[in-house]
């Protein structure tokens, strides 16, 4: 009898212990599970997975950024030249408080011919990615589309003008 009074008091000890020990580090999130399953998978510990992930995504983000930033400059070349403006910067003057159909207009020039030379620029570098094998001609036919539609909003979208 005394064995199993021993026994239950240890056992309720080793409960106890467990159950605490759960309780302190938590349930797990689907996201840190997942990050746990695919480490064991890789044969790599989960905390390095997941920073090699954070990792990533900081860098996929910096150079999205980048690229992004690239592209815009380079269009607002296109429409300035399309204008008949220097460069991005004379269009960005008078950009201020208008639309870039406003300022085709204002030099004579069809806000369709401003968009059409961005579209065409846009289409010339995604048919670029395409032949050098970066991107697939599904997601290219996609990505013209989604330009054209952005080209025409912002021809008419009004930028702020600036004091």
């Amino acid at each position: 009898m005394r064995t199993l009074v021993i026994m239950s008091g240890v056992l309720a000890l080793f409960g106890a212990t467990l159950g605490l020990s759960y309780a302190q580090s938590g349930t797990p999130t689907p996201k840190q599970s997942i990050i746990e399953d695919a480490a064991a998978k890789l044969g790599v510990s989960s905390t390095d997975l997941a920073q090699a992930l954070k990792q990533a995504r900081k860098e996929f983000g910096n150079k999205h950024a980048l690229h992004l930033g690239k592209l815009v400059k380079n269009e607002l070349n296109v429409a300035a030249k399309a204008i008949g403006l220097a460069d991005a910067k004379a269009l960005r003057a008078e950009l201020r408080g208008s639309t870039l159909a406003a300022v085709a207009q204002k030099h004579n020039v069809a806000p369709a011919t401003v968009a059409t030379a961005i579209k065409n620029d846009i289409n010339t570098r995604i048919d670029a990615l395409v032949t050098s094998g970066k991107l697939k001609a599904d997601r290219a036919a996609t990505l013209k589309q989604r330009a054209a539609e952005r080209v025409d909003a912002l021809m008419t979208r009004e930028f702020k003008a600036r004091s």
